[in-house]
């Protein structure tokens, strides 16, 4: 019975995570991240359900579930790279990478058909020997087919592990990087969560992987071997889910403000004169004030072109957006505090233009080198 409990639970945290995202799906309507990331927790409630009939020993189902699991095995890693993708990526930079899932359609084809080329005897064969005991041993042709096709699968798992890790790091940096070229707050908008979740998926990848050389069979000899490796997957893919749940902000909103800034007919004559507009503006009108101060709104307000913004930003002040709008926050927030020193933080912080007291601290702390608090408490006592 606990065995039954162990190998079944991350089937069914997947599967209440694909359950969560039907819904809201079907509430929301259409949504790239979530479709890919409800495609990544239905083929890992697949993976666990030939995991769970493996341990199990539902010998009579294995040849379905052991092929389910080996294209399963080879296609949840690509799937969650490919969620990462539809979030920091543009559409059409995309549609490429579901090439990924080649190896994943090749494997559990090769595997399905081998079996049903199997006879009965061979099947039961392949099973005892090879996939609960890791033996060779009186192998004919075609179960020994199946084995070379088995260990195919597992290394083309263990090469996809690197690339993707590596890639989907390198999509939410340049993401990060974006999303502080376009807006003043970003609390929202950052995908710090997701990369954390990659790092310790491709943790438990390599674990993974080296079970899978050591031999599934191995870890059906005491429970604890099954409890450990369990509540470990169990635990991670409910925190992918709840962080992926709850990330509402993507490459597809930032699409959508550029798309607004896009209609703008550029009035602008040079860089250098747009970036004295631009300081001009924001220090006569203190649009860094505004709540959720984004780019689009500086380019509306100048009747010019984004790019050129980005370049009178980030190339000609050598400055993100956010950087330099939070530097003028910070700078007032400061005034008001030396102003008024027993005035509450969390006044100054909303009229600074900061939408969060996290974002105010932090960013208070990062350019003047002490918290709000401290600040105040040292301009009570002068």
């Amino acid at each position: 019975m606990k065995a039954m409990i162990f190998t079944a639970m991350p089937m069914f945290v997947c599967l209440f995570w694909s359950i969560m995202l039907v819904f809201e799906l079907h509430q929301d309507g259409k949504n790239r991240p979530r479709l890919h990331l409800l495609a990544f927790m239905l083929t890992a409630t697949v993976l666990y359900f030939g995991h769970c009939a493996f341990f199990n020993h539902e010998t009579t189902i294995i040849p379905f579930t052991d092929t389910l699991y080996c294209a399963a095995n080879l296609a949840v890693y690509p799937l969650y790279f490919l969620y990462i993708c539809s979030l920091t990526t543009r559409y059409e930079h995309s549609r490429l990478k579901h090439m990924l899932l080649v190896p994943a359609i090749a494997g559990g084809t090769a595997v399905g058909l081998t079996y049903l080329s199997m006879s009965e005897e061979e099947t039961g064969q392949f099973i005892s020997t090879y996939l609960y005991h890791g033996g060779y041993e009186g192998m004919t042709p075609l179960t020994m087919r199946q084995v070379f096709i088995h260990d195919v699968c597992k290394v083309f798992f263990a090469m996809l592990i690197l690339p993707v890790f590596f890639y989907g790091r390198s999509y939410l940096q340049k993401y990060e990087r974006l999303v502080h070229e376009v807006y003043a707050d970003i609390e929202d908008k950052t995908l710090a969560p997701i990369r954390y979740m990659l790092i310790a998926f491709a943790a438990t990848s390599i674990a993974s992987f080296t079970a899978n050389l050591i031999g599934r069979h191995q870890f059906g000899n005491s429970i604890w071997m099954l409890a450990i490796p369990s509540l470990l997957f169990s635990s991670l893919l409910f925190a992918i889910g709840y962080v992926g749940y709850h990330q509402h902000f993507s490459m597809e909103n930032i699409e959508d403000d550029e798309q607004q800034a896009d209609i703008i007919e550029s009035n602008t004559t040079t860089i250098n004169d747009l970036r004295v507009q631009i300081e001009q503006i924001m220090e006569s009108e203190q649009l860094y004030r505004q709540p959720n101060f984004k780019i689009v709104d500086l380019v509306q307000r100048l009747n010019t072109n984004r790019n050129y913004v980005y370049r009178a930003i980030n190339l000609d002040m050598g400055l993100s957006f956010n950087e330099y709008v939070n530097r003028m926050r910070i700078e007032y927030a400061a005034m008001l505090i030396a102003q008024n020193p027993g005035k509450p933080l969390s006044e100054i912080a909303e009229q600074s233009g900061f939408s969060s007291s996290t974002s105010f601290y932090r960013n208070f702390k990062l350019y003047k080198g002490m918290g709000p608090k401290e600040y105040q408490n040292h301009h009570k006592n002068v």
